[in-house]
């Protein structure tokens, strides 16, 4: 799991369930959260940056406020994060490109707003999930 956590770009995060199929336990999201929350290198490996589905932030060894604060100071928009959450958007499609992906994804972010759609799942964008950041392993919110 620490591996797979490794692996996400400062400035992104990625859903608990999104580790879980990284490691090949889709089923496992609770115990994604329980190993993360025992991390023995929270500055080294960046649990920080996997959150809840809900657009929350969720639990830190260093406490849910430290979390946020971290994810802010690289440039994540939780804000907007929350409310395409709220509004059941999970994944951000171009509808020029035809690819999706998550709303913090440095190519999701760079879509301007009149080609940007927003989706529940990859399933329903019908586009071609991004491939670095392979959006599809994190099945449905």
């Amino acid at each position: 799991m620490l591996s797979a956590t490794s692996r996400i770009p400062p400035g992104q995060n990625r859903p608990y369930a999104w580790v879980a199929q990284e490691v090949g336990r889709p089923k496992a999201v609770r115990a994604v959260g329980s190993a993360l929350g025992r991390n023995p290198v929270p500055l080294l490996i960046p649990c920080h940056r996997v959150t809840r589905s809900d657009g929350k932030p969720g639990d830190h060894v260093f406490g849910a406020p430290a979390k946020e604060a971290i994810l802010r100071a690289e440039q994540v928009n939780l804000t907007e994060v929350r409310e395409l959450a709220k509004a059941r958007i999970f994944y951000i499609g171009s509808e020029t490109t035809g690819i999706v992906c998550f709303p913090t994804c440095h190519n999701a972010r760079r879509i301007t707003p009149g080609h940007r759609r927003g989706f529940r799942t990859v399933g329903q964008a019908s586009y071609r999930p991004c491939r670095h950041r392979r959006p599809a392993l994190a099945g449905t919110a």
